[in-house]
């Protein structure tokens, strides 16, 4: 039997998000516990875009004022599409993003202030979230994230059986940041920024030499588990999952813990 490899998602799989959104047009800002995939299907053409930076190296000292659009060009910040409905290319949400000016670098220093003061790991990310129909940004995103309990334990415990384990999220999770917190999880096999068809070439690709397991929470993993040779679904964390993840899971958890016995059922 070839070795078994683990793909794990980031938010609601491996750690608990914590997430702080600012809406656009009415300028409430609050925490949430819907995901970013969720707020961005309530729009019929929605797309969600991830800051590919570190907060406090690019954004964190510059003037409230200033367009946030401005600053990306000025900072060549890159913008990557983790998630988008059918029918929408990446170049046009990245194009729409950077002309928009409504969206001001105040509204991410409010979010990422309220983030702050929550108990999460030293890991953040900036998201925002159009509507393509309104050619709009909708919401500002900050969010940050806290390990579930269990997780250290259960990947110490699969490097100690030799399966070999991966990350891929579509959160801003970087590889020198994240090893720190993930010490048995190779640096070389955490991936960040990934969108739904980055996760299945990931798992296509692992095939070639091994039994691969996706473990996923939410319809931005569903691709990847229809590749995978086994798909775990997650519901540690609450969400509006649609009926399609449903039918392609082969197993479902309550706790990332349970990885541990559906091996061990494997295996035999």
């Amino acid at each position: 039997m070839s070795k078994l490899a683990v793909v794990f998602d980031g938010a609601g799989v491996i750690y608990a998000p914590t997430r702080i959104i600012k809406d656009v047009e009415s300028g409430v800002t609050k925490r949430i516990s819907l995901s970013g995939i969720t707020c961005t299907d309530r729009f019929e053409e929605g797309a969600l875009a991830v800051l590919n930076t570190r907060y406090e190296e690019t954004i964190e000292k510059e003037d409230p004022a200033k367009n946030l659009s401005e600053l990306m060009k000025e900072k060549k910040i890159e913008n990557k599409v983790i998630y988008k409905k059918d029918g929408i290319s990446d170049q046009e949400v990245i194009e729409l993003l950077l002309r928009d000016t409504n969206v001001k670098v105040r509204d991410v220093h409010e979010t990422v202030t309220i983030l702050k003061r929550c108990d999460i790991l030293p890991v953040m990310g900036i998201g925002l979230i159009v509507d393509m129909i309104e050619r709009a940004i909708r919401y500002v995103i900050a969010g940050g994230i806290n390990l579930f309990p269990g997780t250290l334990k259960l990947f110490k415990e699969l490097r100690e059986l030799g399966v070999l384990t991966f990350i891929a999220s579509g959160d801003r999770i970087v590889r020198e940041e994240m090893a720190v917190y993930l010490p048995d999880v190779p640096p070389e096999h955490i991936f960040g920024l990934m969108n739904p068809e980055d996760k299945r070439e990931l798992v296509r690709r692992l095939k070639e030499e091994h039994t691969v397991m996706m473990v996923g929470n939410d319809r931005n993993d569903c691709l990847a588990m229809q590749e995978a040779d086994i798909a775990v679904l997650s519901l540690q964390e609450a969400a509006d999952r649609p009926k399609e993840i449903f039918d392609v899971a082969d197993y479902r958890i309550n706790n990332v813990g349970e990885i541990r016995e559906i091996i061990k059922e494997i295996r035999g």
